[in-house]
């Protein structure tokens, strides 16, 4: 019954994803200059409380059950703060995030990171890995140790390997492939969409 109750979670959260408009099915190009057959923004996420919710709850059981031990939870720039924050408070776990530039006499990382601890990089998707092995690094060079990183989304597209050849486990609730095959067996997009993203993200 597990593997029900797991499907009927992932399509209700495909679903509210699509609504909101936090998923979309067209030729898009992303912010590192590459083209995509979907898009996702995550960033108002916060505006529909319901779907919201499902995240934070997700997002939470996936920190408690996956991660051995979580000192803290560090949130990547920038909407890994809009994750993080309220996981951290469920869980009642310190939370610290990453600024994306460094200024003169500022640290990179902001809170507080007790030498030994082990620190959770919290995020909203993963693709290449990029965002949050410097995140990552910044810990580590605060004294802090990163084994792994929590998403909601992984795209598929290189990172949980990235992330695995330098010491980080890749957790995410979902990925692409697993929510595109939730939306076709609703009917909620074409088969057409379903192979365009089976196309971009190499398979299975």
């Amino acid at each position: 019954m597990a593997w029900k109750k797991r499907r009927n979670s992932l399509n209700d959260l495909a679903e509210g994803l699509l609504k909101i408009g936090a998923l979309q099915f067209a030729t898009s190009t992303l912010p590192d200059g590459s083209v995509s057959s979907y898009y996702v923004n995550l960033r108002a996420l916060p505006s529909y409380p319901g779907v919201y919710r499902r995240v934070v709850e997700a997002l939470s059981e996936l920190v408690s059950k996956k991660v051995a031990k979580a000192d803290a939870l560090c949130a990547v720039p920038l909407t890994g703060l809009l994750f993080a924050s309220p996981v951290a408070v469920t869980l009642r776990k310190p939370l610290i995030y990453t600024r994306m530039d460094k200024q003169e006499n500022e640290r990179l990382v902001e809170g507080e990171v007790r030498p030994g601890w082990n620190v959770v990089v919290v995020g909203d998707l993963a693709t290449s890995g990029k965002t949050i092995l410097s995140a990552a690094e910044a810990i580590r060079d605060e004294g802090g140790k990163v084994s792994s990183a929590v998403v909601l989304i992984d795209r598929l597209e290189g990172a949980r390997e990235k992330l695995s050849k330098n010491g980080i486990t890749l957790h995410a609730v979902t990925d692409m492939m697993e929510l595109a095959d939730a939306l076709y067996s609703m009917d909620l997009i074409s088969k057409e969409n379903l192979k365009a993203i089976t196309k971009s993200v190499g398979g299975r």
